[in-house]
């Protein structure tokens, strides 16, 4: 008898966190607008330059326990050895106590030196205080995330993304509107301090829905470890959570260089941090809305690909693999062409900013190969290859840093945009090649991607005729930019429907029948 097909679990699991994260990148979206009306290009350069650390500090407040914890769980449940998930996550909660109270601590007592002389700007102290509290609360939201990803009851968490997100733009908002802070640190503080409140709170409702789920699921088993999962969980996330820390600390080193590099290329100290402001708040946020929806589809791939390896089945992960990369290849491509087509409409539309519109023009093209490095580094995770992942991962923070070093004084933030393209492809590449010799998958260049750009093409020279004929070729404001985009997937989906029926019923199969993704009962 089949109990439920996996398959669908599979996309209603993918369609729950999908519009989460589509709802949270508008909101952000819309955020840092808002953020940047009541701050200015520099204000929103001075937090994104303080998050720049506080990014470093969550590293280390994780510590991989998200990857984890999904892990630990999904083989628990793959091998029917259900106790253990039980125990697995009593031991991923006091890892998480541990990194994240010594994480709060250590930030707060390196604050001031590393606002002195790192960010080179004591406005900054306050909110890095502010931000190290909560360290505790990510850290063990982030393993509470991992468990009901692995056992794909993924709801519960998406629900506390979103009240968190909602709840820190209204707080924010509140904060700023009704005691109108008379500097710019009071702003920054203000911004933080409704960040903490928000991950407080959430990470409340997460933990109750998380007390209760694991009880009524997994309590009526006896508790008895079928092996070492203290010394499994060390060895899934300490070797993933060392590289990540040196990775997150070039990544940091990477972004404190790109203003001191934009000074010593003629740039004042508030034109510098300006530029890092509408890079990093505006033009980047806009090439990465799309993982929004890949985000969600390639975190679930992780357990799915976890369980075909745990029962030996490379049937199974080949053709999840080739599919997906598949999938992936037909989004990216069509997605980066409608954004280099209306970069300037997003630049002035949504931000009121065409430097914004320049910079994402020029970093449109690698959109593609960045969401298939994210899919097949999830790929490689599943097949407990994310050690091979992190050394290719830092590899390409090393030369981020080196890149970044030496160009930016010289030719300013166009050097930053050729580090980024340079870096995404070779870290491709060499993630490509290790999935290649694992699952022996193989790329039709043809149909991969030859045919979604010829589709793209066409999809857009028809969409900006038709819109021509009407008279509303320009897309000048945010109802009709979203109609043109809107047109183009239309009409990109007829032609594929097309010319590459097979591949959208093997789509369809994927999320719909999805035989090798069934379990029988």
């Amino acid at each position: 008898m089949v109990k439920m097909r996996r398959s669908h679990v599979f996309i209603k699991n993918t369609l729950i966190l999908a519009l989460t994260a589509l709802l949270m990148r508008v909101l952000g979206v819309y955020f840092n607008v808002y953020l940047s009306q009541k701050l200015g290009d520099e204000g929103l350069g001075i937090l994104t330059l303080t998050f720049s650390v506080y990014t470093l500090a969550t590293t280390f407040a994780t510590s991989a326990i998200n990857l984890t914890a999904t892990r630990m769980v999904a083989d628990a449940e793959g091998g029917a050895n259900y106790s253990d998930v039980i125990i697995a996550m009593r031991k991923c909660v006091a890892y998480c106590l541990f990194f994240g109270i010594g994480s709060m601590a250590v930030l707060l007592m390196i604050a001031r030196p590393v606002a002195a002389n790192v960010l080179g700007d004591m406005r900054t102290l306050p909110s890095l205080r502010t931000l190290a509290l909560t360290l505790p609360f990510v850290s063990l939201s982030s393993a509470l995330g991992g468990y009901f990803t692995a056992v794909r009851r993924v709801a519960k968490s998406a629900f506390t993304q979103i009240f968190q997100q909602l709840l820190r733009v209204a707080l924010t908002v509140v904060f700023l509107s009704l005691y109108s802070p008379s500097s710019m640190e009071k702003a920054c503080l203000f911004s933080v301090a409704a960040l903490l409140a928000s991950e407080v709170v959430s990470f409340l409702f997460l933990f109750l829905f998380y007390v209760v789920d694991i009880n009524k699921k997994y309590g009526k088993y006896r508790e008895k470890e079928s092996e070492d999962l203290k010394k499994k969980m060390l060895g899934i996330a300490l070797p993933t959570a060392f590289t990540s820390y040196f990775r997150s600390a070039l990544v940091t080193i990477e972004h404190l260089l790109i203003t001191s590099g934009l000074k010593k290329n003629g740039l004042s100290q508030s034109e510098a941090v300006a530029s890092y402001g509408v890079m990093q708040a505006k033009a980047l946020p806009t090439i990465l809305f799309p993982y929004c929806f890949l985000t969600p589809f390639c975190s679930l791939i992780v357990p799915e690909i976890a369980e075909k390896r745990t029962a030996g089945d490379t049937v199974g992960i080949l053709r999840i693999s080739s599919r997906a990369c598949r999938l992936v290849f037909t989004f990216g491509i069509c997605i980066a062409g409608i954004v280099s087509c209306y970069c300037a409409e997003i630049g002035t539309v949504i931000y009121s900013d065409a430097s914004a519109g320049r910079y994402i023009r020029l970093l449109a093209p690698v959109m593609p190969v960045m969401f298939i490095d994210t899919t097949i580094d999830s790929i490689l995770k599943g097949l407990d290859q994310q050690l091979y992942t992190m050394k290719v991962n830092l590899m390409d923070s090393l030369l981020s840093v080196g890149i970044v070093f030496l160009l930016i004084p010289k030719i300013g933030m166009l050097g930053y945009i050729i580090e980024i393209i340079f870096c995404e492809i070779l870290n491709t590449t060499l993630s490509a090649s290790r999935l290649i010799s694992l699952t022996k998958l193989r790329i039709d260049f043809v149909k991969w991607i030859a045919l979604p750009l010829a589709s793209t093409a066409a999809s857009l020279f028809l969409t900006k005729l038709i819109f021509g004929l009407i008279g509303l070729g320009s897309a000048h404001n945010i109802p009709l930019l979203a109609l043109h985009i809107l047109t183009v997937v239309l009409i990109y989906r007829g032609i594929l429907s097309v010319f590459d029926r097979d591949f959208l019923r093997k789509i369809r199969e994927f999320f719909g029948k999805g035989k090798y993704l069934q379990k029988k009962t």
